[in-house]
């Protein structure tokens, strides 16, 4: 908490005006003091307003200019100079030194008192800091209804916010962090307490370097590995960023440390209302509509990601809740017959979702939808369903695309018998009259039926094309002309050839 000279010259009931150094200076005021020492340089820390009467000065020689370098030296804010005691103007060796070190200077009337100055700084830093904790007190409001309904990851988020810095929670296999790019925080948070010896369990250690500061506070939660939510800030903590740091930490370990039981109501209350959205009851065009905690499921864009998991389903949600719960995420999660859906955030991709299954056997594997807003719920589902069911004896994870129609093996199938009725068939021609009709109609129906682009990439006369075209149709009895036609035969060919 500080003022600047801009402010005490603002004062009219002081009546200060500027005499000398910087007209404009941004240095701050955090401390005022009167003082008739020669050198009080030993008793000050640095950002002080010194009042004085310059009782121990002549008005000229050299002493008046090392004061004012010691006052410079010791990192002292403002100078103010009483007049109509000592003296009657400020000595104009003072004002010299002043201007050449750059030390503000303000002239203190005879009928001002210093008490008054000190009274009107030291008030206004009180009203600062005041200010400084009602602003606390309601964050610390919005921190505590966040961590209601997002948990771990609205804390740190809102935090984040609160205080314009970048905040991260590491711990075992936990990891959240604000904003988005600040995952670089996670490393050197991660970096910071693996030099932490087990032994010590520091509360709090600051890592500075120019320009920012790195600061972990010990997260105790019982019978778990060491865990620190870290905040990287531009300069040394402030205390309102301790104050909320230290109420954050309080809520993650009530957070982590919540009842099994009660997150296991948690848990079916999420079931309930995951099973609602995805069957369409919630899905509305505005997500203002949509319950609370299940806005807190998506990212901060609201948008989400479905996953369907085929494997036990006996046991697979109980896997996937204890991975979760050592993220300290909530579990979205729906059994289903061949296993369970899952909903996550829009951000979590396939890396995440890699490390969700960690504890899973092998044999299952996971559909996984694009990224959809939250009101899309249900069409996610239909993505990761049919993400699902393309999904090869060896897939663990596959994610939906327009491609992989292809990959599906029961499409494959169709495929390859609807090109043994026709691709066969002109592969058949081309071997007994060394035609080369196959080359020539994937051309055609690659270049969408433009023929002097289908002409170009063979290297023909598009006559030539046009004739060949012509055979194909013959011999397969089909009308090219028809976008379904050439649809299906551009598909049997692909399946053909790979």
């Amino acid at each position: 908490m500080s003022v600047q000279m801009s402010w005490l010259l603002r004062q009219r009931h002081l009546r200060l005006s500027h005499r000398g150094g910087p007209e404009r200076s941004s240095a701050s005021i955090t401390f005022a003091q009167a003082t008739e020492l020669t050198d009080p340089s030993p008793w000050l820390s640095g950002g002080e307003l010194i009042l004085t009467t310059g009782l121990g000065f002549d008005s000229d020689g050299p002493a008046l200019d090392t004061y004012v370098r010691t006052l410079a030296n010791a990192g002292v804010a403002c100078l103010g100079f009483g007049i109509g005691l000592s003296h009657s103007v400020i000595p104009q060796h003072l004002l010299d030194a002043a201007d050449e070190v750059g030390l503000p200077v303000v002239e203190v009337p005879y009928d001002t008192p210093f008490a008054a100055v000190i009274r009107a700084v030291m008030k206004r830093i009180s009203e600062q800091e005041y200010e400084q904790v009602v602003r606390a007190a309601s964050v610390q409001n919005r921190i505590t209804r966040a961590a209601l309904h997002g948990g771990v990851d609205a804390i740190v988020r809102e935090l984040a916010v609160a205080t314009s810095t970048s905040v991260a929670l590491i711990g075992r296999r936990t990891e959240s962090f604000h904003p988005t790019d600040a995952s670089s925080l996670v490393e050197q948070a991660r970096d910071i307490a693996g030099s932490i010896r087990p032994s010590a369990s520091p509360a709090t250690v600051s890592v500075s370097e120019p320009g920012r500061t790195v600061s972990l506070h010990s997260v105790p939660i019982t019978g778990s590995a060491p865990t620190f939510l870290a905040i990287r800030t531009a300069g040394p903590m402030t205390g309102v960023e301790q104050i909320l740091l230290g109420h954050a930490v309080s809520l993650v370990t009530l957070e982590l440390e919540k009842p099994a039981r009660l997150r296991a109501e948690q848990s079916r209350l999420n079931t309930l209302a995951l099973g609602l959205l995805l069957d369409g009851h919630l899905t509305t065009d505005e997500d203002a509509l949509l319950p609370s905690y299940l806005t807190d499921a998506a990212d901060d864009d609201s948008h989400i990601r479905v996953a369907v998991v085929r494997g036990p389903s006996e046991r697979i949600v109980d896997a996937i809740d204890a991975e979760s719960r050592l993220r300290a995420r909530p579990t979205f999660a729906r059994t289903t017959d061949t296993g369970c859906t899952l909903l996550l955030r829009g951000s979590d991709d396939a890396t995440f979702v890699a490390r969700l299954m960690d504890s899973l056997p092998r044999s299952t594997c996971v559909g996984l939808s694009s990224r959809l807003r939250i009101t899309e719920s249900p069409a996610a589902l239909r993505q990761a369903s049919l993400a699902c069911a393309a999904a090869g004896s060896h897939d663990r994870i596959v994610e939906f695309s327009g491609s992989m129609l292809l990959a599906s093996e029961p499409v494959q199938e169709s495929l390859r018998a609807m090109a043994a009725v026709t691709i066969a068939v002109l592969a058949e021609y081309d071997r007994i009259h060394t035609a080369d009709l196959v080359a020539s109609l994937r051309a055609f129906l690659e270049a969408n039926g433009h023929w002097e682009t289908a002409a170009a990439q063979l290297s023909v006369h598009r006559h030539t094309l046009r004739n060949r075209i012509t055979r194909c149709e013959e011999l397969l009895a089909v009308d090219l002309t028809s976008a379904r036609v050439r649809a299906e035969l551009l598909l049997s060919l692909i399946s053909a050839t790979t």
